[in-house]
């Protein structure tokens, strides 16, 4: 399926679910929840979207059901953040500045992973344009989640587009980000994992019977990491793509794998 062909079959399985909006998705926000990640092939999105049909609504901001997400990673020193997500420990953080493109709004955003598989999430929203600096406020808040937060340093750029679907039944969100795009501080953006979206599943509790991972799990298609769940996040995708140091060091399986994953999904586009 060529790439426009799939953008218009992907539009029309968005255009068939009712839409919600931002006053209606505050029942689900989610700050505590649980995340299940799947890499899936864009070609495989539309017959996703179906699969949830009948359950879900989309989120609609200012007319929009697709959503323009720009991110600003921060790590500190070391890039201990990284490490942790590398070697799969149990309690792990991101720290990132976002901005929405639907509306303009900006946050700061505290992203903790703890044993067990919770997510914590804890956000501020940001007064000023600038996604690199941090003023007096901002580091008060970061600092009652981080140690050393004064120490930060802004790591990373990324961007995508997000579909947001919404369960209210089952108060499950489902996220779809395509056209992903990532590049070093300093450095411009490149495409990454191209063919490629990071579907993610947001509940209150773990569900494995909610319809898309029903609908995944039931793939006879399913390659490598494709379809399956992972620990990758996007953070730790772009920065194995963007630094080589990094996938050759230590992390050449994980590395191989994204690139075989890139290049199947590639091949069902052409």
């Amino acid at each position: 399926m060529g790439k426009n062909t799939l953008t218009e079959a992907l539009a029309a399985a968005v255009a068939a679910l009712p839409d919600t909006n931002l006053d209606a998705l505050d029942s689900v926000q989610l700050m505590r929840r649980f995340d299940t990640k799947y890499v899936v092939p864009d070609a495989w999105l539309p017959e996703l979207v179906e699969a949830m049909a009948a359950h879900a609504h989309v989120l609609s901001v200012s007319g929009q059901r697709e959503c323009h997400y720009a991110n600003l990673y921060f790590e500190l020193p070391g890039d201990p953040f990284l490490q942790d997500h590398l070697r799969g420990k149990a309690r792990r953080m991101k720290v990132r500045s976002r901005k929405y493109g639907s509306n303009g709004l900006s946050f700061l955003e505290v992203k903790e992973r703890q044993p067990g598989g919770r997510t914590l999430k804890h956000r501020m929203k940001r007064s000023h344009e600038a996604m690199d600096s941090i003023d007096a406020a901002e580091l008060d808040f970061l600092a009652s989640h981080v140690r050393g937060a004064e120490a930060l340093e802004p790591r990373l750029n990324g961007s995508f587009v997000r579909t947001t679907l919404v369960d209210f039944d089952r108060k499950e969100r489902v996220t779809i980000d395509r056209d992903l795009e990532a590049g070093m501080v300093g450095g411009e953006q490149q495409p990454l994992l191209n063919g490629l979206a990071v579907i993610e599943v947001k509940q209150p509790r773990p569900d494995r019977y909610s319809p898309v991972q029903k609908w995944l799990r039931n793939l006879d298609k399913r390659k490598g990491l494709i379809g399956r769940s992972t620990r990758m996040s996007k953070y730790t995708m772009a920065r194995l793509d963007q630094d080589p140091d990094i996938a050759g060091r230590a992390y050449l399986a994980t590395y191989r794998q994204l690139q075989e994953a890139q290049s199947w999904a590639e091949h069902l586009q052409a």
